[in-house]
């Protein structure tokens, strides 16, 4: 690209060189413009028509554009797409400038640092995660922007930080220190988020400035600054909304690895429907906050048992007082995203309609802290925390909106009409300016008449003269001598005078100086409510925490959920245990409830067995969400439970592969089942469905029995070992902590009704052909199935491929005879009633062949 000649390219040349990795958008009147290789790559992103800026000169440059109305929508699918946007502001209006209007970059925008409503997922966080690798040690930080929530903490290892990187499902992500094997496992953990190289740190503690770091190790400190140096650059000029560094512990909570959340479909299921999570089926929240703060809390379990039962305490009273409970739900719908808002006023970004939102939040909040306010029971307060002081409401700032903003203010500061009339004395002359301009210049022109006695004078206006009177010919002589000609036309003369002037004046800038001022005032309101931001965020944060414990007592009320009991036991205890999904998902009363008793120190393996569809891995998982839901500190979908305190959810649920990886479906079971065994403590509660089946059936049963053993033995955890490897029963024949249990089924005649009951023992058999006619699988392959399943039961080989001129040393005569014998077999085994023609063609077509 030749090099810039004008001022204009010359001002978007120094915008790029400042931010190199971003897509400039330059301000050109009503316009984003972009120019070269990112006008090239936004046309193709964004489907744009690419054009060129001097076209056929020397310094012809490509060119595409957008509105600059609609930019927040192009803006979007960039950042989805993980791009950083620049934005290259007109600093002056270009009607008061003489000459080239000055240009700068007032925002970078990334996927990790959004902060605009329309751009963000209410229930979630946006975080932009720093990851720092040294010396042995993993430090990360959590930014999120539109809360001016900043956590941190230092990590193990690598597999801690894959965790917490799952866990929180960061937009963005800022990597320093880490090797090639660790970037691709990073890669793999979070495949859709924007990865970023940090850069080098001269000095931390200085990026940190005012902000307590005290208590944090090295690599911490060093990711927190990685992570505040970056928002700055990106955010110029404006202070950041951070108020303090929370160190968060890991340790302190239970831990969910990746696997297992995906296994247990907390967040995301494997079908894509957002219906079918746990997250969905339990969130009755109302707000956003409180929508933010379940996720967190059912992400990361405590494992604090006086902290769970002061939720559990919390949720108990919204399910006890169900009146209080309607009340505070009603008045907590109309509460918007407080947290947000406060960080986009203090940001300077709030728009009239962020500050109305503001003050109708403020209004919900107030509301609903009186409805709590007005109980009584001193029990009751200390549980809702308002014991000792009600919270601020920040009523300052509410009124001040109140008083400020009309009901509806509009979506832009353009759109105008903003405040209420009343509100201050000099918009309101300029409004009434504005709107009566017009009756005054009539009211000018009949005094004038009156006065000069002159009928034909009148009062006009004209864009290239501006507002004069006008005197026919006739009449000139009658003009006062005060007024000064203006103009001599055909039909007379044209004057002005000072009243004219003065009036003129203000009516044609009523409308500048109405927009100014009201642009002045708004600052002013937005100023004010982002000192108020630390306020607006401590509100915020109590009204999720009684939105969080309302919706849970809802959940619990409506589909009879019960509280659990949680203490330091080793023991897991349910009865009648539900599946929170499944239950909601299945028709009413379907769901058949079943009993899990794990004792660390008594029998803390159950081996389940029992046919395919009969619910054994649905028994696993809804044993781990009960244990979760306990300690994120929900009641859960049982008529009793008692949960020790568990430290980590380990799952191998479910077949998959990586193609990405080369790895098939037995490697991954292999590499998660290593993992488990790894992290595994006596405190633990695992999970395992079918291990082993990716291979031959040796080997699978042997690394069945293997991997059982070492549970029981070796670490001496809760699990749950779902198989069909009968022979894997027998190890409770020998170890005192292992019972078999099984998902019982009735054959009636060749079909199999599942009864989803669990019931002590193995399985007798595995109803494997029945589930298979269940599933469609022609009759003719049914029938076949069921005679060599009779073969191999007799003792007999598997059917042999070999050529008719082999001899079967098992046979009883020649091979025609055992052919013959293989076919009187299938045909005793044929359901004739079920087979369709095309199917009964087929199965001729085998038998024949077998003769």
């Amino acid at each position: 690209m030749a090099g810039p000649k004008t001022p204009v390219m010359q001002q978007h040349a120094r915008a790029k060189g400042a931010y190199p990795d971003a897509i400039v958008f330059f301000r050109l009147g009503d316009f984003y413009e972009m120019f070269g290789d990112d006008a090239v790559l936004a046309s193709r992103l964004l489907d744009l028509t690419l054009t060129s800026r001097n076209r056929g000169k020397p310094d012809e440059v490509p060119m595409a554009g957008v509105p600059h109305h609609a930019a927040h929508g192009y803006i979007a699918k960039l950042l989805e797409l993980g791009h950083q946007v620049a934005l290259c502001e007109q600093m002056a209006d270009p009607s008061k400038v003489k000459g080239i209007v000055p240009r700068e970059v007032v925002r970078v925008i990334t996927p990790g640092l959004i902060t605009d409503g329309s751009q963000l997922n209410a229930a979630t966080n946006n975080w932009l995660f720093a990851l720092e690798i040294a010396e042995g040690a993993v430090g990360v930080a959590l930014l999120d922007l539109s809360t001016g929530e900043l956590l941190a903490a230092e990590l193990a290892d690598l597999a801690q930080a894959l965790a917490e990187l799952t866990r929180a499902a960061p937009r963005e992500l800022l990597l320093f220190g880490a090797d090639e094997e660790a970037r691709r496992a990073i890669a793999a953990a979070a495949p859709r988020v924007a990865l970023r190289q940090g850069e080098p740190l001269d000095d931390a503690g200085a990026v940190l400035g005012d902000l307590d770091a005290a208590d944090l190790p090295p690599t911490a400190v060093r990711a927190v600054a990685r992570a505040l140096a970056f928002a700055r650059a990106c955010t110029p000029g404006a202070e950041l909304p951070v108020r303090r560094i929370a160190r968060f512990d890991p340790d302190a909570a239970m831990i969910i690895d990746p696997v297992a959340q995906r296994h247990l479909e907390l967040v995301e299921s494997w079908s894509g429907l957002s219906s079918a999570t746990l997250l969905a089926v339990v969130d009755a929240t109302v707000t956003s906050a409180g929508a933010r703060l379940l996720r967190r809390r059912l992400l990361s379990p405590l494992k604090d048992v006086e902290r769970i039962r002061r939720r559990h305490d919390l949720v108990e009273l919204f399910v006890v007082h169900a009146r209080l409970r309607t009340e505070v739900r009603k008045a907590l719908s109309d509460v918007t995203d407080l947290e947000r808002l406060g960080v986009r006023a203090s940001l300077g970004e709030a728009t009239p309609r962020d500050l109305g939102l503001l003050r109708d939040g403020l209004g919900a909040a107030a509301e609903t802290v009186g409805l709590l306010d007005a109980v009584d029971d001193a029990a009751l307060r200390e549980t809702l925390g308002i014991a000792q002081a009600l919270p601020d409401t920040v009523d300052d700032v509410r009124e001040l909106l109140s008083r400020a903003l009309v009901e509806r203010p509009p979506t832009q500061a353009k759109d105008g009409a903003i405040f209420q009339k009343g509100f201050d004395a000099e918009l309101d002359e300029l409004s009434e300016l504005q709107q009566t301009g017009a009756e005054r210049m009539v009211a000018l022109e009949a005094r004038l008449r009156d006065d000069t006695q002159i009928p034909t004078l009148k009062v006009r206006y004209t864009r290239v003269f501006g507002w004069y009177v006008e005197v026919s010919r006739s009449h000139a002589g009658k003009a006062p001598a005060e007024w000064r000609r203006k103009q001599t036309v055909a039909s007379g003369e044209r004057y002005t005078l000072d009243e004219l002037d003065e009036l003129s004046e203000r009516i044609t800038s009523a409308e500048e100086r109405h927009r100014e001022r009201e642009l002045a005032l708004l600052a002013e309101l937005v100023r004010a409510a982002g000192q108020a931001r630390s306020r607006i965020a401590e509100l915020s944060a109590r009204v999720a925490r009684w939105d969080v414990a309302q919706g849970l007592a809802d959940v619990a009320h409506r589909h009879d959920y019960s509280r659990p009991m949680v203490d330091d036991a080793e023991r897991l205890e349910i009865r009648d245990g539900r599946h929170p999904v499944v239950e909601r998902l299945a028709a009413a009363g379907r769901f058949v409830p079943n009993d899990v008793s794990l004792d660390v120190d008594g029998v803390r393996l159950w081996l389940v067995t029992g046919p395919n569809m009969a619910g054994k891995s649905t028994l696993l998982r809804q044993a781990a969400l009960t244990c979760i839901l306990a300690q994120m500190g929900s009641f859960v979908p049982a008529k009793s439970a008692r949960v020790g305190v568990v430290d980590r959810v380990l799952s191998r649920v479910g077949a998959s592969d990586d193609v990405a990886r080369g790895e098939s479906t037995f490697m991954v079971e292999m590499r998660e089942t290593a993992e488990i065994l790894r992290s595994a403590t006596r405190r633990s509660l695992v999970i395992l469905d079918e291990i082993g089946r990716g291979t031959s059936t040796f080997d699978g049963l042997a690394i069945a029995w293997a991997v059982a053993e070492h549970l029981d033995e070796a670490v001496g955890c809760r699990a749950l070992f779902a198989t069909h490897y009968h022979e894997l029963t027998a190890l409770a024949d020998v170890s005192v902590h292992a019972e078999n249990f099984s998902v019982s089924a009735r054959e009636v005649g060749d079909d199999v009704v599942f009864l989803h009951q669990l019931v002590p023992g193995a399985a007798s058999r595995s109803y494997g052909i029945a589930v298979a006619k269940l599933a469609g699988v022609p009759e003719s392959v049914l029938a076949r199935a069921r005679a060599v399943l009779a073969k191999l039961e007799r003792g007999g080989a598997a059917p042999s491929s070999k050529r008719k001129d082999q001899l079967d040393l098992f046979a009883p005569k020649g091979p025609e005879d055992a052919a013959g014998s293989e076919v009187l077999e299938t045909l005793k085994q044929v359901d004739v009633d079920r087979l369709t023609p095309l199917d009964a063609l087929t199965l001729l077509a085998k038998l024949k062949q077998k003769l």
